[in-house]
């Protein structure tokens, strides 16, 4: 996904691409995948194009050796925070083996941090394992986009929530902006290059999580990669590409503990978020494998619990950058909650929000916490 004001104009077949990702999802345990990549692009560049052309690879002898390209269509346009989206889409048939796919096209514009990114491809690619008819494996799912403008001299931070829906583990790392695919099955960084820590404290987590303090103004182009484990063998890479754009403004934030509960949170019930911010014109909740339903400007209402924990961002936008705050959402019991106790021989564990044990009194406890009865029931508190 991705962002960014270009401050040059390119040639007249220049398309300003500015980011995007492929994406494959198998469909059930057959053979059929479908393949959808997103484009992210400047206005001022000329219209994407009705399709575009995915080269394929196939490891064969230990090699990516080229098997041809994939056709994908564009089904669907719109604008992001004042920018273009395409979306293209392609059904394939495949049998088992490893397969890249890779775009390439011209061009970036001008980059801060990368001399010659007017004259460089944009390039995206995905390593991606099909399995065997039966055993099912599609690549993670991007659920939120990236920011698109960052403030300077200030430090905010985005969520990359890639969810693999097979369960297999998920890892985040940062890359290079990329030019092209070369010849010997490799990707190329655009030279001169430099990554986002030259220019403001940058960081990158395992888990999607990315700081970024820049302090220079600018158009920055950078890279992702998402690693897919299975097992603990390496099964798929997704290299995404990103620019961000670098302004003077403010930053939107939630003030901690920003998470509100209204109702029990038990299997099969409802329960209500309460999100507040400061200086944010809009809130949005992300909780995929939750049924989520905005109900007004900083409440969601989440339906059909389920026992489990689950992984939640809450992101605050204004018209300068955006913000990203995970959390984590348990729903902790089938038996619901026992909201009198009358037996105070009672005894409890109690436990904060993030499940950390935290010992057996409330006594000096603060936010909401999760109890757990010596005879097995659980009750929710807010302390004070």
């Amino acid at each position: 996904m991705v962002l960014v004001a270009l401050v040059v104009s390119l040639t007249a077949n220049a398309s300003h691409l500015l980011g995007g990702h492929i994406q494959a999802v198998q469909r059930n345990t057959s053979d059929t995948v479908d393949l959808v990549v997103t484009l992210y692009s400047d206005p001022q560049g000329i219209s994407s194009p009705t399709t575009l052309y995915l080269n394929e690879y196939k490891i064969t002898n230990g090699a990516y050796v080229s098997t041809g390209s994939v056709t994908a269509t564009q089904n669907n346009t719109y604008t992001w925070q004042g920018f273009n989206v395409s979306v293209y889409t392609t059904t394939v048939t495949r049998t088992a083996g490893n397969y890249r796919w890779v775009y390439t096209n011209c061009c970036r514009g001008m980059l801060s941090n990368a001399s010659s990114a007017m004259n460089s491809n944009f390039t995206i690619g995905l390593d991606y394992r099909k399995t065997a008819v039966g055993v099912p494996n599609s690549a993670p799912i991007l659920v939120n986009q990236l920011p698109m403008k960052w403030v300077v001299n200030d430090t905010a931070q985005s969520i990359i929530y890639a969810l693999d829906i097979d369960g297999d583990s998920v890892i985040v790392e940062k890359d290079d902006a990329l030019n092209q695919y070369s010849t010997t099955g490799t990707f190329v960084p655009l030279t001169p290059f430099s990554q986002l820590d030259t220019y403001g404290t940058y960081y990158v987590d395992v888990s999607g999580l990315v700081i970024w303090g820049p302090t220079t103004t600018g158009v920055y182009g950078t890279g992702y990669k998402i690693s897919e484990y299975r097992n603990g063998n390496l099964i798929g890479v997704n290299r995404i590409q990103q620019v961000y754009s670098v302004v003077a403004g403010s930053t939107p934030s939630i003030p901690s503990p920003f998470i509100q509960v209204t109702h029990d949170l038990v299997s099969g019930d409802s329960t209500q978020v309460v999100i507040q911010s400061t200086n944010a014109t809009s809130v949005e909740l992300f909780i995929p494998e939750i049924d989520v339903t905005k109900t007004s400007d900083s409440t969601w209402t989440l339906d059909n619990l389920q026992v489990g924990t689950y992984r939640a961002v809450a992101r605050v936008t204004n018209g300068s950058s955006n913000n990203d705050y995970q959390f984590t959402l348990i729903v902790t019991s089938t038996i619901g909650i026992e909201e009198n106790s009358t037996d105070r021989n009672t005894q409890y564990e109690v436990y904060d929000w993030y499940g950390r044990y935290l010992g057996t009194s409330l006594e000096n406890q603060k936010g909401f916490l999760i109890l757990r009865y010596s005879n097995g029931k659980v009750e929710k508190v807010f302390c004070n």
